[in-house]
């Protein structure tokens, strides 16, 4: 449903059927601690202050969705299947269960832990056995994620003759290489790989499909809300198979997928959203009042859609992106080329209504587009940063400085 292969991810599309599609949803940055952050507190990662790039906890003076809707009497649970987001960073607050179990080592990372969509789902399913009244569940995957090798498949094999071979990054960062982690073995393809990220959604449809299987049977009209928290380069820039270097599209637009309580009419909705509009919307949804000082705003599924001058944000240490209306602009904060890995994406600005922007390609010289209205978007971007003194980097202990090394974050 969002221009893939017919017939992938149908589970995880079957959320349409009764409910809406926000073709531009935005994460508010690139890679998990931040993104999961801001969708738990309604807050840019400069207001929650939970970083990627550090190990110090969420702040308890930061409110979470879960613990407004615990105080409303709900049962909530989490079960989630990254480390990242383990129990140390204090995204739990306000859950009753907050399920970090980790029971499956990395292929290509010994010493990085996960845990498969299965078994993820079988532990909510069982959570969600003994709840009683209202319940809020929250389950984050890691699949699909690197390296592209879903469990119980066959190990993937490059087709005959080849097609696109790519050599192995010697480290996690993927320009131009693949990333050493997602290295598979004896594969170098680039189309070998793309299908093998699709065999991963493919894994997460399967288990999905017996999630809302079972959602059915507990409550036809229980609330649904489907996305995530960053997108994967699958050649886009030159960047192969990983995420977290910049705030390009294939980085920052993400699914989501909201089926409202009792369902409503199928539809596709344009304006774009923020994962800042989560946590407001479900609130709204179980008749709880928005807090004041939540960013995002409830999706207003139950209106006409009109046309939306709002300013949304995705942040990154190093870089700022900003969509108002149909206008995408990413700019880094300062000149950040380095030969042979980062391209430079300063003034990078394209329409969201258009097939170049899906592609990545850079818009330039559209009549629509003058030089004052990148003035306009870079003077936007200037007061953003200046009023959140940029994203708060935090202590770094040594074992998170390994995982993000691992994860291709840092060098």
């Amino acid at each position: 449903c969002y221009g893939g292969p017919i017939g992938t991810g149908e589970a995880l599309c079957q959320t349409l059927e009764r409910g809406v599609r926000y073709d531009w949803a935005f994460s508010t940055a690139p890679y998990t601690v931040p993104s999961v952050a801001s969708i738990h507190t309604s807050l840019y990662p400069s207001r929650h202050k939970l970083s990627q790039f550090s190990s110090d906890p969420m702040s308890e003076e930061v409110e979470t969705l879960a613990e407004h809707l615990s105080r409303a009497g709900y049962q909530t649970g989490a079960f989630v299947s990254n480390p990242v987001i383990g129990g140390s960073r204090n995204l739990g607050q306000g859950f009753d269960v907050y399920d970090d179990t980790m029971n499956r080592t990395e292929m290509n990372r010994p010493g990085y832990s996960e845990r498969t969509a299965v078994d993820t789902t079988e532990a909510a399913l069982s959570w969600l056995g003994d709840v009683e009244g209202p319940w809020f569940l929250w389950i984050h995957y890691q699949d699909p994620h690197g390296p592209y090798q879903p469990p119980g498949a066959p190990p993937a094999v490059d087709a005959p003759g080849g097609g696109h071979p790519l050599e192995v990054s010697r480290n996690f960062l993927g320009y131009g290489r693949i990333p050493s982690y997602q290295a598979l073995p004896g594969v170098r393809d680039i189309e070998t790989y793309r299908d093998q990220y699709l065999a991963e959604i493919e894994y997460l449809n399967t288990s999905v499909s017996k999630l809302l299987a079972e959602l059915e049977k507990r409550d036809p009209k229980a609330g649904i809300l489907l996305t995530a928290d960053h997108g994967e380069a699958l050649g886009e820039d030159h960047y192969y198979f990983c995420h977290g270097h910049s705030l390009a599209l294939d980085q920052i637009r993400v699914p989501l997928l909201w089926r409202p309580p009792g369902g409503t009419a199928a539809e596709t909705r344009s304006a774009p959203v923020s994962l800042l509009d989560v946590a407001p919307t479900l609130l709204v949804s179980a008749g709880l009042p928005v807090p004041a000082a939540f960013e995002g705003q409830a999706l207003e599924w139950a209106r006409p859609e009109g046309s939306s001058n709002r300013v949304l944000f995705s942040e990154h240490p190093q870089r700022y992106a900003t969509v108002v209306g149909n206008r995408y602009y990413a700019k880094d904060l300062g000149d950040l080329t380095r030969a042979g890995r980062d391209p430079n994406t300063m003034g990078r600005l394209r329409p969201l209504a258009s097939r170049q922007a899906i592609l990545g390609e850079l818009v330039r010289g559209l009549p629509e587009y003058s030089d004052g209205a990148v003035a306009e978007l870079d003077l936007l971007i200037d007061q953003a940063v200046s009023e959140s003194a940029g994203v708060s980097s935090g202590s770094l202990d040594e074992a998170t400085r390994d995982r993000l090394r691992a994860l291709g974050y840092i060098d």
